[in-house]
């Protein structure tokens, strides 16, 4: 699972290596830049989480730096810590007023940054969790009525198209006419789709064993897949922690996760499923497959809605999983490393006994 990432910028090599060193012990990725104009290009390079920015730079100060992120809406939910000597009321209000979300004067307690950092990451996740909704909100409200309109259509032409297949002679007539059915059961598909993410339900958590629902699923999905091309292996923990979870829901997360893996298969190879314990009170969940991949460029929208790379399907079982993983209060990653297929890793939250 991708570590979370922090940008150090500074011209003072000696801050560099304080900061770096005290965030890489904190477990967090960094990377560094020693003025302005280079912080901009790591920032599009590096793809940070947050930012920590000194102010007095060559080049470019940390006043113009911050200016240029938050006019970007690519980069505008970064947080940004000040870290400066400058120390004046009139220095802090102006770089609050242009968009930084802390300002710190140095000298500064590397415990003290290390706290201001948790907090920042944890305000930027609730943020980013919000605008979510409320832009599946509003995508739910539009694409329901979408379907809702396109529906009978559907349903009318489908069936036009049935009864004149059975009475026609004409061999290329009944393959044009197929062709209609076959475009209109994808249609109807894809309304059914868009039914089910509407209508997902908020998960209702109880005390569960997550080996149970892995087994389901599996089951379920060679049911569908009825091949032996691919080889689903199982690797789970002999006595798993107990999670709160929603079976239902959960399994159906793990079955979309687990046919997105067999689409990119093309219904041959191997995918693995591993459960095991992590740090800090989780647990994780890794299903990896030997599938052709995602692009490094799709990685970052294969939640969104109607986002998909196949000819067909409606782009929307990783937005129900991904839904649905919130609700557990889980996490989940995708990574696609060149010529390896494809890693999802989820992460749950364990019952802690007290």
């Amino acid at each position: 699972m991708r570590k979370i990432r922090v940008l150090v910028v500074d011209d003072d090599e000696g801050n560099v290596v304080l900061l770096t060193s005290k965030l890489g012990v904190d477990g967090y990725e960094t990377d560094v830049a020693y003025d302005g104009l280079e912080a901009l290009k790591k920032v599009e390079a590096f793809d940070p989480d947050l930012i920590l920015l000194d102010i007095m730079m060559p080049r470019m100060d940390g006043y113009e730096v911050v200016r240029r992120l938050k006019a970007s809406e690519k980069t505008r939910y970064i947080p940004v810590i000040m870290l400066t000597a400058r120390g004046d009321v009139e220095d802090k209000v102006l770089g609050l007023d242009i968009g930084a979300e802390e300002y710190l004067c140095k000298p500064v307690s590397l415990v003290e940054v290390s706290a201001r950092v948790r907090s920042l990451l944890h305000m930027k996740e609730l943020q980013m969790r919000l605008i979510e909704m409320e832009k599946l909100a509003s995508l739910g409200q539009l694409v329901d009525g979408i379907a809702h309109e396109i529906r009978n259509p559907l349903m009318t032409i489908g069936g036009l198209a049935r009864r004149v297949k059975e009475k026609l002679a004409d061999k290329q007539l009944q393959e044009h006419i197929n062709l209609i059915i076959h475009e209109v059961e994808r249609l109807e598909n894809l309304v059914k789709r868009v039914d089910e993410y509407k209508n997902a339900q908020v998960s209702e958590l109880k005390k569960g064993d997550i080996n149970e629902v892995i087994r389901e699923a599996v089951e379920d999905i060679r049911g569908i897949i009825r091949t032996d091309a691919i080889d689903i292996k199982l690797s789970l923990m002999q006595d798993p922690p107990l999670l709160m979870i929603d079976k239902t829901n959960l399994k159906k997360a793990i079955l979309n996760i687990l046919q997105n893996s067999i689409d990119a298969a093309d219904r041959k190879g191997e995918i693995k499923i591993t459960a095991m314990p992590s740090e800090g009170g989780y647990m994780d969940l890794v299903i990896r497959d030997t599938g052709r991949g995602i692009k490094s460029e799709d990685l970052k929208s294969i939640f969104n809605p109607f986002y998909t790379s196949k000819m067909t399907g409606a782009g929307l079982g990783l937005t129900i999983a991904y839904k649905i993983i919130q609700d557990h209060k889980g996490d989940i990653a995708v990574e696609s490393p060149d010529g390896q297929g494809t890693i999802v890793s989820i992460k749950f939250p364990v019952i802690r006994e007290d």
